[in-house]
């Protein structure tokens, strides 16, 4: 990988994935790490929204200029995740716990594993950036959003550490780059585009 392993990063990741861990978490952190979990929550905000206010147009203007934050945001992650090459540490440190989607099942790295792969995509974590970008865009059109909304990248964030997919490190960068690179855009060209909801309360909230 491009850069050595801080040791407060690599005793995090331990704490996480192999000592703080519990039958409910092991549930519920393949569950936030699911892309499928965005759609889930998305679709009856959408619903509940359009029906209080009656805008259905401003709503899917809003959520079109949402979708092209976090799709710019993904670019940009992959092309530092390129050029990192930072390896996953479920496949760098022996008796990781991670998830297999496809087995829909817990499985552990084994006591004498040894990396092989000399790169990866592990810096920085592109659930922890788009989800953070997707949370500060809803936020800036609609300020009324229930502050709670800033948990869902957070725990987002902390099940990719939970499943071994990131370092903390990994997940902390993609925090902040989320939250700066959708700012960034809101304040250069996006807010041209936002709809004007207006000032009569009836606002989209959650």
């Amino acid at each position: 990988m491009a850069f050595s392993t801080p040791e407060w990063d690599l005793t995090l990741f331990k704490l996480i994935n192999m000592q703080w861990r519990s039958d409910v978490l092991d549930v519920l952190m393949p569950i936030f790490s699911d892309r499928m979990l965005v759609w889930v929550i998305a679709i009856p905000l959408v619903l509940l929204a359009g029906i209080k206010t009656k805008k259905w147009r401003n709503l899917l203007i809003s959520l079109a200029i949402i979708g092209a934050v976090v799709g710019a945001t993904d670019l940009a992650t992959n092309v530092v995740k390129d050029a990192a090459g930072r390896v996953r540490p479920n496949n760098a440190i022996a008796q990781s716990n991670y998830y297999s989607y496809n087995k829909s099942e817990w499985l552990q790295r084994p006591a004498n594993f040894v990396q092989t792969d000399v790169s990866g995509s592990s810096f920085f974590s592109g659930h922890a950036a788009n989800s953070m970008a997707a949370v500060t865009i809803a936020m800036l059109m609609w300020p009324k959003l229930r502050s709670f909304l800033w948990l869902l990248p957070l725990i987002i964030g902390y099940s990719r550490v939970y499943l071994a997919k990131h370092y903390p490190l990994d997940v902390l960068c993609g925090w902040a780059f989320g939250l700066c690179f959708s700012y960034l855009l809101w304040k250069v060209v996006l807010y041209r585009f936002a709809p004007d909801w207006g000032k009569n309360p009836k606002q989209p909230t959650s």
